[in-house]
């Protein structure tokens, strides 16, 4: 380990970390309420007074705005499920998940302090836990903030050799069966993109099929939740898996830079994906089929035509962090 942290390479892991949500914070805002707010409450949820379920979701707010109220709001919530509205239970999960993101920050500074750094680092084991850690310490300040951290909804990961909480969007998945469908869902994708992280220093960590069907369940989210709250969100994920997919990164091009030929896992998980979901309609693989029709006439080469083919329906951002 280094003895510091420099602000650089803190700027580029939080690149890393926006991709598995931190830039959410930044386009939802803190409340989380638009669009769900307006969506009124079942038939179904008749049982449940609204005056009720208000008075819950007053005390929940009340809650999350005290400091460190992370892991009291949670603790409340949890026990509260049943008791609630859908579109209550939506507000108030999406408003934890706003506040989660905002607390990130701070708690990712807490961690990158040098001295506790090197004494996680000492006990680390691969694909450890907050938990894990916290049994292998009998340093009581660093036992309080690890559990501090995975109490409020973090999980720990080892990015460009340092450990940083990231969302833990599994432990959401708990309101799933109480929640609006457009929320559920979106945590289930979000869950996937923190069990197993997408890229990291300018490589792809999944596999080419895992990254179509992610892809596809983003896509999908897109054309059923059209109003979602959490619509701007999936849509950032999902421009982001259209660049994995037809460029790769710079680190695992789609393209080999000496051959200039297609990566042969890739040619074989497009071609596995868009036979397996051919009957299914979907705009993405409809396009990436089309791809591999201009790729294979190519023979699998980036041929002007390919790159031609690229420019015009997969035009790359103009400011491109790739």
């Amino acid at each position: 380990m280094t003895p510091s942290y420099p602000s650089a390479k803190r700027n580029v892991v939080r690149v890393i970390m926006a991709v598995t949500a931190l830039a959410l914070l930044i386009q939802s805002g803190v409340t989380g309420t638009t669009g769900v707010a307006a969506a009124a409450s079942s038939t179904s949820e008749s049982k449940i007074t609204t005056s009720s379920s208000a008075a819950i979701y007053k005390t929940f707010q009340s809650k999350l705005k005290h400091k460190n109220g992370l892991i009291a709001a949670d603790a409340y919530l949890t026990n509260r499920i049943t008791q609630v509205t859908s579109h209550h239970l939506s507000l108030m999960v999406l408003q934890l998940e706003n506040a989660r993101l905002k607390t990130l920050t701070t708690m990712t500074d807490r961690m990158l302090v040098p001295n506790v750094q090197d004494k996680m680092m000492k006990i680390y084991q691969w694909n450890d836990t907050f938990t894990g850690l916290m049994k292998r310490t009998q340093d009581s300040s660093l036992q309080s903030l690890l559990k501090e951290a995975r109490d409020s909804g973090y999980k720990l990961v080892m990015i460009e050799g340092s450990l940083y909480p990231i969302m833990n969007y599994s432990a959401f998945q708990k309101y799933n069966a109480n929640v609006k469908p457009d929320i559920s869902q979106y945590m289930n994708i979000m869950a996937a993109e923190t069990k197993k992280i997408p890229a990291e220093d300018g490589g792809l960590l999944i596999g080419y099929q895992e990254i179509l069907l992610r892809a596809r369940n983003q896509e999908q989210f897109l054309e059923l939740y059209p109003a979602s709250n959490r619509v701007k969100q999936v849509q950032n994920l999902l421009d982001s898996y259209t660049m994995y997919t037809f460029y790769g990164l710079n680190n695992t091009p789609l393209f080999d830079y000496e051959t200039n030929k297609m990566v042969p896992n890739a040619q074989k998980g497009y071609t596995s994906v868009i036979q397996r979901l051919a009957t299914v309609d979907s705009p993405f693989l409809d396009k990436l089929a089309s791809f591999m029709d201009v790729v294979r006439e190519a023979k699998y080469e980036k041929t002007t035509a390919v790159e031609a083919w690229l420019d015009i329906n997969v035009p790359l951002p103009n400011d491109s962090s790739r």
